[in-house]
């Protein structure tokens, strides 16, 4: 691994500080490679290369958003139907009975969610405190309502 982690640092040089637009682009794809290689190591993959978005130099954000295009490309996508598998596998390991139709009327038996509205929503609030939703210590809907 720490021949991998001195062959990211020499790419994300690359994508900084290549010659040419072309060399940024190769490191990008080659970040993308390295996101194949070590699925487990995504998010900090992520945190290093999303740095080089916010550089003042444009060649580089372009190279470090086709960086990013190339993790992506290059990373297992979970299918809805994998996912509705995974939470129901989970409930129904702690005792709730997980099926689809429950998972899905959690919602409208829940009073807070289904308080929450579009013209409720304040994105400076998200980009602020980073949650979307928060209960401000109000537990108002609990996983006892499936049963």
């Amino acid at each position: 691994m720490a021949q991998q982690s001195s062959r990211l640092n020499q790419l994300l040089t690359l994508l900084d500080t290549g010659s040419t637009q072309s060399t940024r682009l190769a490191a990008a794809r080659q970040i993308g490679d390295i996101a194949k290689s070590h699925p487990r190591d995504l998010a900090s993959l992520l945190k290093k290369v999303a740095q080089y978005l916010r550089s003042k130099n444009w060649d580089t954000r372009v190279a470090a958003a086709h960086a990013i295009g190339a993790i992506a490309q290059n990373v297992k996508h979970t299918s809805v139907n994998e996912l509705f598998a995974a939470v129901e596998m989970k409930m129904s390991e702690i005792g709730i009975d997980g099926t689809l139709g429950n998972i899905l009327a959690l919602p409208y038996q829940c009073k807070f969610v289904s308080s929450v509205s579009f013209q409720s929503f304040d994105l400076n609030k998200v980009l602020e405190f980073g949650a979307l939703l928060a209960s401000r210590g109000q537990v108002s809907c609990s996983v006892g309502l499936l049963n």
